[in-house]
């Protein structure tokens, strides 16, 4: 055989050879991988907490009693699928609403920090802790958490 077929023949197989290395992937399969994760992400979405929008109207929620047998209670008013207002109130070990009389000022004074975060925030979670009202925080917290669930 003549030498130039044979190096014709050699480059023939490089050449196809390369092609079906650097072909594009079929498209279908990608296609139906893509549509494949979005739906199971889609799904994952829908598990998590405040991805589901919040139906208009006031809710409310308690938080459990603390170790003095205090605890919180909120309102939550939502408008356009939004935190628009909150109303935070905590209540002594008697059910009597802790007041200007409540020796313990700084509880009190984080309660309009905590309505504004969350209303900023729209999100329970992201509504961060007030130096020297951790006990407060934590029960806001609690009673958005509770009452955002009767939203959705």
């Amino acid at each position: 055989m003549n030498r130039g077929v044979i190096w014709l023949l050699i480059i023939a197989v490089v050449v196809i050879g390369l092609f079906l290395l650097i072909r594009p992937p079929n498209m279908t399969e990608q296609k139906d991988e893509i549509e494949d994760k979005m739906e199971e992400q889609k799904e994952e979405m829908e598990e998590l907490p405040g991805i589901k929008p919040l139906n208009d109207g006031t809710y409310s929620g308690q938080s459990d009693k603390d170790d003095h047998n205090n605890y919180g209670s909120i309102e939550i008013e939502v408008k356009n699928t939004k935190i628009s207002a909150v109303n935070y109130k905590e209540y002594t070990d008697n059910d009597q609403p802790k007041g200007a009389d409540y020796p313990y000022k700084p509880a009190l004074d984080a309660m309009p920090e905590l309505e504004k975060q969350l209303v900023d925030k729209q999100d329970p979670d992201k509504v961060d802790d007030i130096a020297g009202a951790t006990g407060t925080s934590d029960k806001f917290r609690v009673a958005a958490k509770r009452a955002l669930e009767k939203a959705r």
